[in-house]
């Protein structure tokens, strides 16, 4: 049977380049389709083979593919925060645990300086500390001890208190260092270990050996060295543990200008003040001597000032008649225990002055030099026998010197501290460190 001639076609995609495999057999080269040719030319066979990429299968993978890439990128970060919290050692089993640290907030409530006994320039600071969120917050109160010269941290000691909301503390002649607690509890400081140890002294005196109902220092500066106490019984005593006595409160004021039974002379240092009777008085810097005893009442409730002076006498006075002028009044003179007394330095000029501290050989002041009222305060050291100027300095930014509570030196300077900072000066002038507490 005779063949007509037609091109030959790939009977899936159309595609007319194909090959012949053997005789009328061929293979589409686009779609690779096997096909044939019957003999009568009328029926085309073909086997198609498919190529893997089925579109749905395709999606099905792309799909499974972001599932799995979405949970990933959720739960990867969880894993990975779990693997860095585990970064503590276990003491069990050597693995690494965490223990986040605990939020520490320190409040401090007083400051007192001293000098240790090897003559360290050190700070105690009594506070509060909390720990822990406001859920688990635990609160202490502690002592901490601080060497200002290393700026390091060298005691610390839990109160036996629940509550810190009053200290009060002075450092009194014979060495001790006195802390009262919430006018509650007496305390001293030991200069060595620097342990806050309860005093039981009073015990001893048969008014106050049950034990008092609150006490308090008489004057944490000038006054007595001694405690305002309230007896269980409700009775107010003055009780001055260097002599052992206790007084009621007119005995104590009586006291204070009693003579004293074996006193001694000591040289001291006192501004004047202005008064109402000779306002515009030039503000003096008075040297003088006057009677002391350790551990006997004493009142600083008297000054050096240009007044109307009556000779002691009580009573109400209209005007100046039976009045001299006079730079101290009787009764200063009488609670002074004074002496003599004489102008330090003549022709300078004060304005806002305190003495600040002195011993036989040094004397340290600070002043302003103007009337102005932002005026800044100097701080000088002047030779105690001469009235020579050693040195003169401004207090550091840091310290507010409108309250200045106290001020004590060691072999390697000043301390000066307000409420909540400590200045250390040097011997030279010259600024050692300032710390907040």
């Amino acid at each position: 049977m005779s063949k007509r001639i037609k091109v030959i076609k790939c009977p899936h995609c159309g595609s007319t380049k194909v090959k012949e495999t053997r005789p009328d057999y061929y293979q589409c080269e686009a779609c690779s389709t096997d096909f044939f040719l019957d003999n009568d030319d009328i029926n085309i066979n073909h086997h198609y083979i498919a190529p893997n990429d089925d579109p749905f299968q395709i999606n099905k993978t792309k799909f499974l593919l972001m599932v799995v890439g979405i949970a990933c990128l959720i739960f990867l970060p969880t894993v990975f925060i779990k693997c860095l919290s585990s970064s503590t050692p276990s003491s069990s089993s050597g693995l690494f645990t965490s223990t986040p640290e605990e939020e520490e907030r320190f409040n401090t409530e007083h400051i007192m300086p001293f000098v240790a006994k090897d003559g360290r320039a050190v700070v105690a600071v009594f506070g509060i500390i909390k720990k822990g969120d406001y859920r688990n917050e635990k609160t202490d109160y502690l002592m901490r001890v601080f060497d200002m010269k290393k700026d390091k941290k060298i005691k610390e000691q839990r109160l036996p208190v629940d509550k810190l909301n009053d200290v009060q503390s002075r450092t009194f002649s014979n060495g001790w260092i006195n802390v009262v607690i919430n006018k509650s509890t007496w305390y001293t400081i030991d200069p060595s270990s620097f342990e806050l140890k309860e005093m039981t002294l009073y015990k001893s005196i048969p008014e106050l050996q049950d034990g008092f109902a609150s006490i308090e220092l008489i004057d944490q500066y000038g006054d007595s060295e001694g405690f305002k106490v309230m007896t269980n019984l409700g009775k107010e005593r003055y009780y001055l543990p260097l002599i052992a006595k206790v007084y009621t409160k007119e005995e104590h004021y009586d006291a204070c200008e009693a003579k004293l039974p074996n006193p001694t002379i000591e040289t001291a240092f006192r501004f004047s003040k202005p008064t109402t009777e000779y306002p515009e008085q030039q503000i003096q810097l008075v040297k003088y001597t006057h009677y002391v005893q350790e551990g006997y009442p004493k009142t600083d409730y008297w000054s050096f000032g240009w007044c109307r002076d009556f000779g002691g006498k009580s009573g109400i006075f209209f005007g100046n008649a039976g009045s001299v002028k006079a730079f101290i009044s009787t009764y200063s003179r009488q609670v002074a225990r004074l002496i003599n007394y004489s102008d330090f330095t003549p022709n300078t000029i004060y304005f806002s002055p305190k003495v600040i501290w002195f011993d036989k050989s040094q004397l340290f002041i600070r002043y302003k030099p103007t009337a102005k009222e932002d005026a800044e305060y100097i701080y000088q050291l002047l030779d105690a026998n001469t009235a020579q100027r050693k040195w003169s300095i401004k207090a550091p930014a840091e310290l507010d010197d409108d309250n200045i509570h106290y001020c004590v030196r060691s072999s390697e300077g000043f301390l000066i501290s307000n409420y909540r900072c400590v200045w250390f000066l040097g011997n030279n002038g010259k600024t050692i460190t300032v710390k907040k507490f």
